[in-house]
Order: C-alpha cells, then sequence, then structure tokens
C-alpha cells in the first residue's frame, strides 16, 4: 500500500487554532508548493525527502484569516 497525505488528498480536513488569536486556521496546501514553479510536479519519492530521508508527514502551510499569522504543521501520511 502507499502512504499517501490524507490532506492532499481530500480525504479529511485537520483544523489547527492560530497560536497568536486563537482562531481556526485555513490549509494553504502543502509547503513544497510553495518552495519553486515546479516542486508540485516533482515524483512524490522526490519532494517528500529530505537530507536523503524520505518522511512519512506532508508539511501543511496554514493561514490565519483574522491575524495572517502563518504557521507549519506536519500531517502523518496515510496508508491507502
Amino acid at each position: 500500500m502507499k502512504r499517501v497525505c490524507p490532506l492532499c488528498n481530500g480525504l479529511y480536513k485537520v483544523d489547527f487554532n492560530c497560536s497568536k488569536c486563537n482562531t481556526i486556521m485555513e490549509d494553504t496546501g502543502p509547503r513544497v508548493n510553495f518552495m519553486d514553479d515546479y516542486s508540485p510536479y516533482l515524483v512524490d519519492d522526490i519532494s517528500h525527502t529530505v537530507d536523503g530521508v524520505k518522511r512519512d508527514q506532508c508539511v501543511h502551510v496554514y493561514k490565519c484569516p483574522n491575524c495572517n499569522s502563518i504557521e507549519n504543521h506536519s500531517i502523518e501520511r496515510k496508508e491507502f
């Protein structure tokens, strides 16, 4: 079975409260999408390898609609 990010694949939503104002933050997508123009199109094995080690987490960027604070949160990949 393949391990996938449940948020990237629309399987469910994960909410986080802003650490500054406690408002529910909005998921703006995986951090890899913000790296450069071609990052979202890389093969999964390449885009999820950090320092030569494959991660079982997908880091998502969350933005607060109230105070515009930005936070990164790691989401555990699940087997499907």
